[in-house]
């Protein structure tokens, strides 16, 4: 980036060139005959990018398929993509390389936690955000620039916490939950904790830990060996969740295991292995659906990439098309939240939904389990 220094006597002139700057960055993204710009930020390095990197994807797959079929009244739509890292300092430095590009509005973050760091400067901007995943619940109902995919988290921990108690007949359990993502994971833990002891289980041990290369793995399997236990929840990313099932069944511990909807990833499959076999979700996603339009949607997904589409390709992809109709009314980022809000219903892959004023969803969960290496639905 080029840095620009004016001497401290000449205040006139630095006014009159950031005004200029102003204007150029307004002009990127009114400009009526090129390209229309749209921001994508969330982690797609680390152990937390196959969330990124799918949500990412399905961003792709649906500014292609608008482009080729004419694009936004004519004009093409050009995707600005940003690593976040999963830190907050680069999240908000991220957002506002896109801001300063011209963007109309950012999808992401991935995370809550990015979220969160990333909101408070879109909402000084007037820029809209549409999340494609996260759900913490201290997000629910502000009248702020944020839109979001997923439903906040408490549905999640309810569906999770009556399955276990139950279906499963647990009454003491143990919870993991990773800090790295702590507006979610923290949320997380407290909903399903306050759930299952209201329904008359109870939480007998809590580890929390940071996701890292030194992250001690071991020790978090060894805290679990203790008498009464008869059930587990994790709230981690995929990664960190197959490496704690491992430990687990090293140390011979034989319990069920539930799972955060964060989890519900390629990674997990490819590091778990035979040790997550059983494990439980609560999600939007269905892997078994035969709807025409999952379908359809699951296999352009693998023309495009090579791969399956998990929940974040989908949502990241049903993002995309909510902001796509909001842009055929509107191209001013100040008034496209609104224009978002006014449709009656959104497009998903499996199913419409609907948004409340505040921009959050109410959508329809399914119960999965890992079965024989693949997501398979419960119900």
């Amino acid at each position: 980036m080029i840095r620009f220094r004016f001497h401290r006597c000449i205040p006139l002139l630095g006014l009159l060139t950031a005004s200029l700057l102003t204007m150029v960055f307004a002009a990127a993204g009114c400009d009526r005959s090129g390209p229309v710009r749209v921001g994508f930020s969330g982690c797609m390095s680390g152990r937390l990018s196959d969330l990124g990197i799918a949500g990412r994807n399905g961003v792709i797959l649906a500014t292609e398929e608008l482009n080729a079929a004419g694009g936004l009244n004519g004009r093409t739509v050009k995707l600005l993509t940003r690593d976040d890292h999963q830190d907050p300092e680069t999240a908000v430095r991220s957002d506002r390389e896109l801001i300063e590009q011209g963007v109309v509005a950012i999808i992401g973050h991935m995370t809550s936690a990015m979220t969160h760091a990333a909101l408070p400067q879109l909402n000084r901007e007037g820029i809209p955000m549409i999340s494609p995943t996260a759900t913490s619940n201290r997000l629910n109902g502000l009248d702020d620039s944020l839109i979001r995919v997923m439903p906040p988290n408490r549905a999640e921990t309810d569906h999770l916490a009556r399955h276990a108690f139950h279906n499963l007949g647990l009454r003491r359990m143990a919870v993991l939950y990773d800090l790295s993502n702590r507006a979610y994971s923290e949320d997380y833990f407290e909903n399903f904790k306050s759930s299952f002891e209201t329904l008359g289980g109870r939480i007998v041990h809590v580890d929390r830990f940071t996701s890292g290369p030194g992250t001690d793995f071991s020790e978090l399997g060894a805290g679990l060996l203790r008498p009464g236990l008869d059930g587990l929840l994790l709230v981690a990313g995929g990664m960190d969740t197959a490496m704690i099932c491992q430990y687990v069944r090293m140390y011979g511990i034989d319990l069920p295991v539930i799972s955060s909807g964060w989890a519900m990833t390629k990674d997990l499959l490819h590091h778990g292995g035979r040790t997550v076999e059983g494990l439980v979700f609560s999600h939007l996603m269905n892997q078994d659906s035969r709807e025409d339009r999952f379908i359809a949607f699951r296999r352009r997904f693998r023309e495009r990439f090579g791969e399956e589409p998990d929940f974040a390709a989908a949502h990241g992809y049903e993002a995309a098309r909510m902001l796509f109709r909001g842009l055929q009314t509107t191209k001013d980022p100040k008034p496209l939240k609104q224009a978002i809000l006014a449709q009656d219903s959104f497009f998903g892959v499996q199913g419409d939904f609907s948004l409340d004023r505040f921009g959050d969803p109410k959508r329809d969960r399914f119960l999965t389990r890992v079965r024989n290496g693949e997501f398979k639905a419960l119900e």
